[in-house]
This record gives C-alpha cells, structure tokens and sequence, in this order.
C-alpha cells in the first residue's frame, strides 16, 4: 500500500482516479462552503451586489414543530422532524423583502462533500426566480406569510430524502453569484410512519404509538412451557441518545446517499449493533463469566448502553440476544422506524446450514456430546421492522414486517448482519428474496432429528421431531404488556397443505432436510415437569404408552444436563436407567427425583436442566427419543413508590429483596432506571447473607405528566436475571 503522504488530501486509497471526491458518511462533518460564490463567468463588485440582504434572525417554531412532528418528547436543543411533513420557520431580514427583486435560498447541507452527491445537498428556493438551472428538488416550499421584512415559509422535505443531521445556510443571489451566510444551525430529519409516501409508512395510529412513540417494553423470554418477560426501556428520548443513534450511523460507513433507504440503514445497523467485525455497540458473551464487564442480564434499557458507547467509542460489553434486540429496537425507532422485538421459543441454530438439528445418541442411551453441534435455544430475540422492500417491487405481498436480527450467529455478506428479510416470504418458503431467508426460515422450521452412533461411527435416523423448532413466536401486544402471539405470520398450521407446500418450496431453493422413512414406533414417551423455583426439589414424570396389542419392554436412559439457554450444555449431572413393563395399551408414568444438590453447583448463567430420554423396546428394537426442557424460576423484585407522583418533584422509589437461598449471594449489583430525562441509579453489595434483606431507595423527578415505569434488576454471579417493574402516573 502507498504511503498516506502519497494520496491527495482528504482521500484514500479506495476513492482516488474514480471520483473527485470522496463520498460522505457522516453526518457530524459539516462542509466548508464559500462565503462568495461568484457564477462562471461573472465578477461580483463585493457585497453591494446583494443589495445588503441579511438575515437578522430566524425561528424554526420549535414547540410547534415538533408537536406536529410527534417529536416533542425528544431532549434536544435542534429541531426533529420527519420527513414528508411540513415544517414552518420565520426569516426576519435586515430591511422589506421583495418577492419580484430579491432572490433568496436556504440550503440543506449534510456531511462532506455535499456538493458530491444530490441528496446531501438541497436547494429551497424563497423567492419565485432563480439564475441556477439543473436543480432538481423534491422538497417542497410555500411562502406562508410575508410581512415587510419578516416572512414564514412552510418547507416540506421529500418522504424519501436522507435521514440524519442538515446543516442551514441562507444564500443571497443576484446575476454574478451567491453571497452565504451559514446560520450555525442545524435540523434533523427522520423516517416518517405517517407519512403515505414514506417507505415506513404504517396506516394504523395505535401501532404507530407502539412501534414508532413508545420508550418502553417488555421483552419475552423463558421457554416454551414457562414463558416468562422481562421489562426492557428503550429510552430514545433521554438526552444524548438521538445523537447516540446518529453516531452508530456515522460509524457504520454507510454512505450518506444511501441513508434514504430503510433498508439499506436497517441492513448496516444490524452488523453495528454488535462489535464483531466492524467495533460495532456490544461485545456479546455466553460464558457466564462477565468480570470486564456488565452482565446482560444486569441492563434495565439501551440508553446506558448507547451513551457509553458514543462518549467512549469503544464497544460495551456485555450483550446477549435480548440486550442486542432491546438496542437495535431503541436505535429503530429512534430514527423513526417502526419497529418491535420479537422472542422464537425453541429457536434452531444449525451449524450444517440444513433444517436439521440433529442430536447424536450411543446405543447406550446417552448423548454423545462429540458428534451434536447443533443447538435449539430455549428462545432467540430478533426484530421485526416495517416497510415497503422497494428492492422488491414485483412482489409487493412481501412488504410489511421485515426480520432484523442483530445478534452475530452467522456471517452475511461477510458481516454478522441479518436481514431484512420478509416475514411473508418465510410463511410461503420463497427464500430467493434478500436478505438472509434461509438461515431465519430454519430458525423457525427445522426438524429435530435423533441418530443413533454405532461404535464404528455410523449412524442410523431413530427419531425424527417436526414441531420442536419455532413452537411459539410472541411480541408484545400495541397497548399493553400481555404477549401477543405472531406464530401465524411465520407459519401455517404443522402439517396442513400449506404447511406441506411452504416446506418443498423452501427445500426447492436449497434448504435440504432429512427424509429418512421411519415406522412408527409401538411406545410413545412423553416427559413432564412443574414449575421450579431454583434450589427446589423436584420430580420429573416420563409418561410411558404402549400403543399395540401386545406385551412391550422398554429399556430406558435418562441423561440430565445443565445447558445454557441456548441450547449448549455445559455439563451432565446425572444418569438414570430404568426398565418397565407395559401390558397391551397400557400406560404408565415413572418419578425422577431430581434435588436441588445435584444440579445447583452445575448451574450457569440463565442455566436450564435438559432431560433427554433415549428408550429401546427389547420385543423389536424400536428406539424412541424424547427431550424436554426446565427453565429454572427466580424471585422477583419489589419496587415501591413513596407518595404522589408530581411532574418537576421529587419521587421515592424503594427496592426490596430477600435472599431466600442457601448460599451467600456475592458481588451484588443493582440498578434502577426512569423514563425520560429520570436517568439511572447503580448500587453494590459485597454479599448478601440466606435470609437476609435489602432495602435500597433513590430519589427521581419525573419530567413529563403521563404513565411511566421504573425497572429495577438484581444482577451477581450465582442469580441472574432478578428484575422489577413499577407503573406509575405522572400528575402535571
């Protein structure tokens, strides 16, 4: 490679003999623009030539504004808008302007280089004559009112300009040239859900105020058979995050010109959300081990998140799925993307690139840990966006809610990035549209298929599980807290024609699974658990049926591990065997006692115990094979409020916890956040000894009237995921 000294000024390697000048991809920078800009050919005598026209002052309508704008809620000291939308302002001049005589324009400029690229640099005209031909802008302005030397205009931005930061410049022109004076002031412009025209456009206000308005959430997870949630605040209002959100822009390299386009933004800022490739937001960890950092599970929202990042320009550590989902949803919607996250209860990461997980088992009856690399996590949050795929203009039908998922799993396109992808597309199996439909398609749709190894290596199909993956797909309800269940938008009834028809399709375009013929079997195996509180007790129940006509024998192994909620394990406590006897369709349950001492010093980070019993019926050597789940339960915080809540007064809020286990809680680490401007609280404890209590109160002032919710978590190495929620109703 050259030498920097080597290349022009302000240029790299990559743009040098093929554009003048580089493009822009920060909207932070702003250009340099001459003060005098003479046309060609002309020769301006000096600033007499303008007939002195200045700008004495100018009001953008702040409160106005951005009540229309649905952007009041924001913290900041620039105006916010969406583009689409009218937005008026007030230009008072030195003297009377005149509409035949004087020629005025304001200019939109953003980044570096504007004058590089159309969209970076907009023109709106003030007066009705202007000597500069070729301009072509889609942004729209009306003189309002124009009273001796003050006027109004309303300027409507195009619904499908570039998103980010404007620049303002007031341009003087007569027949020699320009003369700017830069306003030192700037705007934002966001994508627009109101707006018909706008490419994010959704019809129905109520999901606008949930996907687009609302700072607050719920974010599910659990298992299947114990879904649990967790409250989750996306803060894009708290003060600094808008300008967070912009920073993960400009650090992303996405070209400034390509920022009109949803997907293009929500493409690149699903590989910044995570550090992998590119020093993205958050470093992700799995490993339970979280000492040079903050546990995911310990976040309460994306603000805290956010603001380290952009303050220190250096990624945070540490993220899980749902932290990813929780920052890409604040990010979203902050940009004005209606967007929502979504939880995929059995959620299959397939390291064969297949719709097969498969899950190798000796002939004795246990795992074999050597040959299964192939996951299903307990739950896997992504995000849903919604727009129309521009991209994909002859099949409008996959518009709508696209897929996003930040989390890094796979490479794609050389980034961990995903996405977006139809939701539609991956109902039907047409997986031939961008992005990523095949690897979100086996998240959903994969089979859970059980091969026997023999001691040569070879394996045989003993058992194969087509409703495993993807059993429930939830989101949280528009206007409340409750789940709401979206599994229909992802798939057809199992086993339903459409459900046949949407398989062979995806199979067409590549996704290969496994179509070994098996005989049904004689016996069936069902395993059932309750609801445990971790540290508890408990018994897990293997219903055994025999389904023919005859006597059967089965010989069964049950292997009981602690896995992450991922689906890796992590380390096998125990091993039952055990024979049973089953007359002609007779069935029978069997008891496990499972205590608490076999599995508490194996438990991990968001660790569950996974029972798989493998059963051989010694009449005809059928195998069956059954697994199932237990998500361990964990107490809940309490949060109290002390008196009436005030807007601009003080408000009490109390945290209380007893430590029910029997076993010292170490390294304790607590944290309580507000809406808005109510910031965040931290608090440590060295230990907190079995049976003893805490009580921890802060102090918030609420900043706007209305509902809110303070979130609390309790976060140490032995207890995670411990949260708290408390509503409340601001009073004005």
């Amino acid at each position: 490679m050259e030498h920097p000294e080597q290349l022009l000024p302000g240029f790299s390697m990559h743009y040098r003999g093929r554009l003048n000048a580089p493009k822009g991809k920060s909207d932070a920078e702003k250009d340099d623009l001459p003060e005098f800009e003479p046309f060609k050919g002309a020769v301006p005598r000096g600033p007499q030539d303008y007939n002195s026209l200045t700008l004495m002052k100018l009001d953008l309508h702040k409160n106005e504004n951005t009540m229309a704008h649905r952007t009041n809620s924001f913290k900041h000291d620039n105006l916010i808008i969406r583009r689409g939308q009218k937005f008026t302002m007030t230009l008072t001049f030195n003297r009377t302007y005149n509409l035949n005589t004087d020629t005025a324009m304001l200019e939109f400029v953003m980044g570096k280089n504007s004058l590089s690229g159309k969209a970076t640099y907009v023109i709106v005209l003030l007066g009705p004559k202007c000597p500069i031909s070729d301009q072509t802008c889609k942004w729209v302005v009306d003189v309002r009112k124009l009273t001796g030397d003050t006027m109004t205009v309303g300027i409507t931005p195009s619904a499908d300009c570039i998103i980010g930061q404007y620049h303002i410049f007031l341009t003087v022109l007569n027949s020699s040239g320009k003369k700017r004076t830069d306003l030192n002031t700037e705007i934002y412009v966001l994508f627009n859900a109101w707006c018909p025209e706008d490419e994010v456009f959704l019809s129905d206000e109520n999901q606008r105020k949930e996907y687009v308005l609302n700072d607050q959430g719920i974010i599910f997870n659990g298992e299947t058979n114990n879904v649990a949630s967790r409250p989750w605040n996306f803060g894009q209002y708290k003060p600094g995050v808008l300008d967070a959100c912009f920073y993960v822009l400009n650090m992303s390299g996405i070209l400034l010109d390509d920022r009109k386009s949803v997907i293009l933004v929500t493409r690149r800022t699903s590989a910044m959300v995570n550090a992998l490739d590119d020093n993205g937001v958050l470093v992700g960890n799995w490993s339970g081990v979280y000492t040079m950092g903050t546990s995911p599970s310990a976040w309460t929202g994306s603000a805290e998140i956010l603001l380290q990042y952009s303050n220190s320009g250096t990624p945070v550590s540490y993220a899980q799925c749902w932290v990813y989902a929780g920052v890409f949803n604040t990010i979203l919607r902050c940009l004005g993307v209606p967007c929502r996250v979504v939880t995929n209860y059995n959620s299959s990461h397939d390291s064969n690139g297949n719709l097969t997980i498969d899950i190798f088992i000796d002939e004795d009856g246990t795992m074999n840990r050597t040959y299964t690399n192939d996951s299903v996590w307990n739950y896997h949050c992504w995000n849903e966006a919604y727009m129309r795929r521009s991209d994909l203009t002859l099949d409008s039908k996959y518009w709508g809610w696209q897929v996003v998922d930040a989390t890094p799993q796979e490479t794609s396109n050389g980034f961990y990035q995903c996405g977006p992808t139809s939701v539609k597309a991956i109902k039907e199996g047409d997986l031939c549209y961008p992005y990523d439909a095949q690897f979100v398609f086996a998240e959903v749709n994969s089979d859970v298929v059980y091969k026997m190894v023999d001691r040569n290596g070879q394996w045989t199909t003993v058992q194969k599980d087509t409703t495993y993956v993807g059993k429930k797909i939830l989101t949280k309800a528009v206007g409340s807290n409750v789940a709401e269940s979206i599994m229909d938008n992802y798939k057809y009834e199992e086993g339903s024609p459409s459900d046949v028809a949407t398989m062979e399709r995806a199979t067409s375009f590549g996704c290969a699974r496994d179509r070994s013929l098996l005989q049904e079997t004689d016996v069936d195996i069902e395993l059932m658990a309750p609801s445990v509180q971790l540290g508890q007790h408990f018994y897990l129940t293997l219903g055994i049926k025999n389904k023919s006509l005859e006597q059967r024998t089965v010989q069964l192994t049950v292997t009981c591990s602690v896995i992450y909620y991922t689906g890796v394990n992590f380390s096998s406590f125990k091993e039952e065997r055990k024979t049973v006897s089953l007359g002609p369709s007779m069935t029978k349950n069997l008891n496990i006692e499972i205590l608490a001492n076999e599995y508490m010093d194996h438990m991990v980070d968001q660790g569950s115990l996974k029972f798989i019993c493998v059963g051989k019926v010694q009449e005809n050597n059928q195998v069956l094979a059954a697994g199932q789940v237990v998500r361990m339960e964990v107490p809940i915080l309490s949060l109290k409020l002390d008196g009436e809540v005030r807007v601009g007064h003080e408000m009490s809020v109390t945290m209380e916890f007893t430590n029910i286990f029997n076993m010292v809680l170490e390294h304790v680490h607590l944290r309580m956040e507000g809406p808005g401007e109510m910031g965040f609280k931290k608090k440590y404890y060295e230990y907190i000894a079995p049976g003893a209590s805490l009580t921890w109160t802060e102090s918030f002032v609420p900043e706007m009237p209305g509902e809110g919710t303070m979130v609390g978590s309790l976060d140490c190495p032995k207890l995670r995921q411990v949260y708290g929620k408390l509503e409340f109703y601001s009073q004005p």
